[in-house]
């Protein structure tokens, strides 16, 4: 399994004044997704806490292809589409579709990992790490240089 589909529907407050998906719903979908897709794999964001670290955004990038209306329900993609050699970074790429199967928006994530107590940038736990080497996204994986 190289991705993972959650469906979401559309709801008032997704919406801006121009009645279509705000920017931020976008970002809300993505992260929905994302963990679900991370609970889906065995790895809740009670689990990773519980073993020291969690997941901290660094950067956010959104792409806007169409419209996405109030009642509609959406797809979005996730994929596991990068990591810095150590381990410590990540990138996921989610795509987002309407419900007529065509691309709406790409929104594409930085991260790291991030101990608990120290606050400071981490590996993440080996079991985790060889899960998410199972489901990489070959098309478009990349080594990302540390920041």
């Amino acid at each position: 399994m190289t991705t993972y589909t959650k469906e979401i529907e559309v709801r008032w407050t997704d919406l801006d004044a121009n009645k279509h998906v705000t920017h931020i719903a976008y970002a809300s979908f993505a992260t929905h997704s994302r963990v679900s897709w991370m609970e889906h794999l065995g790895f809740s964001m009670q689990k990773l806490l519980a073993s020291g670290i969690h997941a901290v955004l660094q950067k956010e990038q959104t792409e806007y292809f169409r419209e996405v209306f109030l009642g509609e329900k959406i797809k979005v993609k996730v994929y596991y589409s990068g990591r810095s050699i150590d381990n410590t970074r990540w990138k996921f790429k989610h795509e987002i579709y309407k419900a007529d199967g065509k691309l709406a928006a790409i929104s594409t994530v930085y991260g790291a990992w991030l101990n608990n107590v120290t606050r400071k940038i981490t590996v993440a736990p080996e079991e985790f790490l060889n899960i998410l080497e199972t489901v990489v996204s070959p098309s478009d994986f990349e080594i990302i240089d540390k920041r």
